[in-house]
């Protein structure tokens, strides 16, 4: 690499002589022109095509007869060599450096990673640069025709700003780029910068599946949600009772299962462009066998089963404490005493029959009163 990028400065100088010796060279002063975007040239005479190259990649190709080449986004830190060469014609071939290097590289942000999750968030990481001076802060932003910094940093121990949070990813551009400014009392800090899209940076959360159910069919469904995703593809993974599971690839949000029984299924999901699948969901259970026509949700199931577990205990538990109360309010009137019958209690008592009596004659005695002699 270093042996081609000599040639390429030798015949860049070489080309710089040919220009002070000879007035008919094609192209002269190469130059980059950031606000534009765009690697232009002072071009004398004509040529077939002209072809763009950084760090030794072909990009693009000159426009507007071969002006200019124009480009998407520039490296806002990272030096790159932009090249220009003929397809046709005597040999040709002339390069600069952008942008300019500046401060120690070793002090700037290190393994830049960012990441789109949890549908509406986009958070970025950074390491700390190995020759960093003791007090350098680190900021983000994001920039497209304007730049913006990131509201929410975490810091590690020493108070560095190390990662950062964005909340709203459906406000912002679909591609952007992310750069990382250093600051240094006492030292100038390269920063370093990414270009992302933000659909290929989407680590996706896989769905939750909702069924309904009875012992003929189950109906299954779920939605993926995302702000840059638009399409997707799913893996459904099935097992009914013990048999093996089993994979089905899909493309649609529904699938459908005749005679399920009792079943296990979980998933994920990839956006449709994309080669990174999200992790597994957690399985689900679904119980279809329930008789005729049942076509209850699961998770209705579910609820009834533990709302009946929960309103035994809890019935007993009020009936048991509204016959306390009821106790408490309405005590049990003590036994009265008979001051008769309490008092005979161990006599023999004799049923008197009054119709008997009155049917039977009393002897009558006659009693003579005797006056005084």
């Amino acid at each position: 690499m270093a042996l081609v990028w000599l040639m390429v400065f030798l015949t860049s100088v070489s080309g710089l002589l040919q220009m002070e010796e000879d007035p008919n060279v094609l192209i002269k002063n190469l130059r980059m022109e950031p606000g534009e975007r765009r690697l232009t040239w002072d071009l004398h005479g004509n040529v077939s095509e002209i072809m763009c190259f950084i760090n030794s990649k072909l990009i693009t190709k000159a426009i507007d007869n071969n002006r200019y080449c124009q480009f998407h986004v520039l490296p806002l830190c990272e030096v790159r060599n932009f090249t220009i060469s003929l397809t046709k014609g005597p040999p040709f071939l002339m390069g600069i450096q952008y942008p300019l290097q500046e401060g120690n590289p070793g002090a700037a942000a290190q393994r830049l990673d960012c990441w789109v999750h949890d549908v509406d968030f986009l958070t970025c990481s950074w390491e700390v640069g190995r020759e960093a001076p003791s007090d350098v802060q680190y900021r983000l932003y994001w920039q497209e025709l304007r730049e913006q910094e990131c509201p929410h940093y975490e810091m590690d121990d020493r108070g560095r700003h190390v990662r950062c949070r964005f909340n709203d990813v459906s406000r912002l551009p679909k591609q952007l780029q992310i750069l990382v400014r250093g600051t240094s009392h006492g030292a100038r800090i390269p920063c370093l910068d990414r270009s992302v899209e933000l659909s290929e940076i989407e680590r996706l959360s896989p769905p939750n599946i909702t069924a309904m159910c009875n012992k003929s069919y189950s109906m299954m469904e779920w939605k993926a949600s995302s702000h840059v995703n638009l399409r997707f593809e799913y893996q459904l993974q099935i097992q009914k009772g013990s048999d093996p599971a089993y994979t089905e690839k899909l493309q649609e949000n529904f699938f459908q299962i005749h005679n399920p029984g009792n079943y296990m299924a979980r998933l994920k999901v990839k956006g449709f462009f994309r080669n990174t699948w999200s992790e597994w969901s957690a399985p689900q259970y679904f119980v279809c066998d329930l008789g005729e026509d049942s076509q209850w949700p699961n998770w209705l199931l579910t609820t009834l089963v533990l709302l009946g577990t929960l309103l035994v205990p809890g019935l007993a538990v009020v009936l048991c404490g509204r016959y306390s109360v009821l106790q408490k309010l309405f005590p049990p009137i003590p036994h009265m005493k008979d001051p008769i019958t309490d008092n005979l209690e161990g006599s023999k008592l004799v049923a008197w029959e009054a119709s008997r009596a009155s049917r039977e004659d009393c002897p009558v005695a006659e009693v003579q009163v005797l006056g005084e002699t």
